[in-house]
């Protein structure tokens, strides 16, 4: 019987009837359109819970991140983060770290990436924390000194309605203590490709833009590459075959967002007047408590070798340069570790550095020691210790002071 299209009283019965199938609820969803899928992501953003917020504007900040980004299981979002999450090697860094990778969840983040920094840990630091992520973090291309993988090679997650295979890598040709070393990413991920199946393969690669085109163009399977170690954002996604690019960096300052198929990108800057997420507010404050009851090895006074000048306190300063200890006694930098205390922040490593004189240098503030002289940011703070610049009545000179010297703790 040849097919003949039906008459408008046929196809208003045929309209009210399937209606009626999706006011019960009686659809079915293996057939439904796959939902857009919006891909969510930072990099760089070195375990920041929040910037320290010594000058206005600063941005970044997984408090802001995880107010500003779809909530946890929101079905339509693949939430991801890129390479550069570690605060560092030093013990208060690998704290901070595992409390960021713990917090993740809380964010909504699914899968995550390593960078370049994390190759410079090594394996003895980067293994436990991998270990103990409650994120997935993926990678395909590094390797230890045995020859294992470090990371998971693929993880899968079905976000509306699709598949997605994702994996990472780093650069080729990086290597780190304890025997890592990176392969060639291209030929890392063409050696996975087939495992990815059905599912849409995705790569959180930190490359630069030359590298992230190599890779589009030597695995073309890919369907998105999420970056990156650039030098400024994808205002469009880059298209190459089928394959499409989305990137930043910028120091974990901006979320970036992508809805898959469409013709731009959004970032959102992590402004210091954002709103908060309480979850990880909390969890910043639990930080703090880690941070203040553990011994750490900055607790350690460092000794003065010999011949070496020491710090005098602002007291001595001001013998000589009335004029200007008037005006930094009337300064922020005089009560910078007040600030901290008054946030609770003040037995952070990373906050101490720029808000008394000397942390961790010979003669220099100790955590605990209770209130001294260099308990501030004090004219040798900038100017360095200035114990034989006194003793010589002003002959020995003190460091320069340049811009460079105020970008070591302030955003440039």
């Amino acid at each position: 019987m040849p097919w003949s299209m039906p008459s408008w009283s046929d196809a208003t019965r045929l309209l009210l009837a399937a209606t009626a199938l999706l006011a019960a609820g009686c659809g079915d969803s293996t057939s439904s359109t796959p939902a857009p899928v919006e891909v969510v992501w930072t990099v760089d953003t070195a375990s920041r819970f929040e910037p320290c917020g010594c000058t206005a504007g600063m941005m970044g900040g997984l408090i802001r991140r995880a107010a500003q980004a779809p909530p946890a299981g929101h079905p339509t979002t693949l939430s991801l983060e890129g390479g550069g999450w570690s605060a560092g090697s030093e013990d208060h860094h690998r704290l901070r770290t595992a409390a960021y990778l713990a917090a993740l969840p809380g964010a909504g983040v699914q899968a995550v990436g390593l960078g370049a920094r994390e190759v410079a840990l090594g394996a003895e630091v980067l293994s436990p924390l991998i270990a103990a992520s409650p994120v997935p973090i993926v990678n395909a291309n590094l390797r230890s000194a045995a020859g294992g993988p470090l990371g998971r090679p693929l993880v899968r997650l079905t976000v509306g309605g699709t598949a997605y295979a994702i994996t990472g890598v780093v650069a080729g040709g990086l290597t780190g203590p304890g025997g890592l070393r990176s392969e060639d990413p291209g030929e890392a991920v063409a050696a996975l490709a087939a495992d990815a199946g059905a599912a849409s393969l995705v790569v959180i690669a930190d490359l630069d833009e030359a590298g992230l085109t190599a890779l589009a163009r030597r695995v073309p399977t890919i369907a998105i590459i999420v970056g990156g170690a650039v030098a400024a954002p994808t205002g469009q996604p880059l298209v190459v075959g089928r394959t499409r690019i989305v990137a930043q960096a910028n120091h974990g300052k901006a979320l970036g967002r992508w809805t898959v198929g469409s013709d731009t990108c959004q970032f959102t800057l992590l402004v210091d007047t954002l709103p908060k997420d309480p979850t990880q507010e909390a969890n910043a404050a639990a930080l703090q408590a880690l941070l203040a009851r553990t011994p750490l090895a900055v607790d350690r006074p460092v000794p003065v070798p010999a011949g070496h000048a020491t710090s005098t306190g602002p007291a001595a300063c001001a013998t000589c340069h009335p004029a200007a200890a008037l005006v930094h006694g009337k300064s922020g930098h005089a009560k910078a570790l007040a600030v901290l205390t008054a946030k609770g922040m003040d037995m952070d490593p990373d906050c101490l550095r720029c808000h008394v004189t000397g942390l961790g240098q010979p003669g220099g503030w100790v955590r605990r020691q209770g209130p001294t002289a260099l308990g501030s940011v004090s004219c040798e703070s900038c100017h360095g210790p200035g114990s034989a610049h006194v003793a010589s009545a002003g002959r020995e000179p003190l460091l320069p002071v340049t811009p460079a010297t105020c970008v070591g703790c302030h955003d440039a």
